[in-house]
């Protein structure tokens, strides 16, 4: 993986395919569909999301990458860099929204790297998503669905569970069960994912929403914003 990413950014520097996010390398190794305006996607993320939220992140590569195929997902952040699907495949339903939301999705694992103690050192995120996931628990067993409730409660499961989410149950049937609850089926794996979720619904969705539902969340991300801007005097 690290010769092609090498090659494809050799390549993308020599057909001026290189964009930068802030002062953060946005190499383009494989396009977006035709549809698809990179600069726009840019724009939006650097007048939304403060340079700050991105120092642990050292690049950010658009193309196709085996494990997001591998795992059914469109982006990932690994080793400080985000990976990001050029959708090639499926170009017909695919938006800049869509990958906006996806990039940011990715900063807030960045930015959770970076800030972990501030978001988890007093426990109200965890108690916050383990509530939601007693509830859930209830919610499926009186659908009749049998399953032991460690599966839920434990972090060597995460995989099962994740499985058992998407397989299983399935994400149409979540969504409607979870309403109100979750922002998102997939926030409901792991803690990460419900910070990562709330962080994107934050920037892009509907903030208010989010403090209806995820009040922890959202006074964490209140809050490192109001770090950002004292920062910066």
């Amino acid at each position: 993986m690290k010769d092609y990413i090498l090659n494809s950014v050799i390549r993308s520097l020599k057909e001026k395919k290189e964009y930068y996010l802030h002062s953060i390398p946005f190499y383009i190794l494989k396009p977006f569909p035709d549809h698809i305006d990179t600069q726009h996607i840019i724009n939006y993320i650097e007048e939304n999301i403060p340079s700050s939220f991105l120092t642990n992140i050292e690049g950010i590569y658009v193309g196709e990458f085996p494990e997001l195929k591998e795992r059914e997902i469109h982006a990932m952040f690994k080793d400080g860099v985000i990976y990001v699907s050029s959708f090639q495949d499926n170009a017909d339903r695919i938006s800049e929204k869509l990958i906006i939301g996806d990039v940011i999705h990715e900063i807030a694992h960045a930015v959770e790297e970076a800030n972990h103690f501030e978001l988890y050192n007093d426990l109200s995120i965890e108690k916050e998503y383990n509530g939601k996931k007693k509830r859930l628990v209830s919610l499926l067993k009186q659908e009749g669905y049998n399953f032991p409730e460690k599966l839920f409660f434990s972090n060597d499961h995460i995989s099962e569970l994740d499985h058992f989410l998407y397989k299983t149950v399935g994400y149409d049937k979540l969504s409607v069960l979870t309403a109100g609850l979750f922002l998102s089926p997939y926030s409901i794996t792991s803690i990460r994912e419900y910070f990562g979720n709330g962080f994107e619904e934050y920037f892009i969705g509907d903030y208010n929403y989010l403090k209806e539902i995820s009040p922890a969340v959202f006074n964490k991300v209140v809050s490192l914003l109001d770090m950002e801007e004292i920062y910066e005097f």
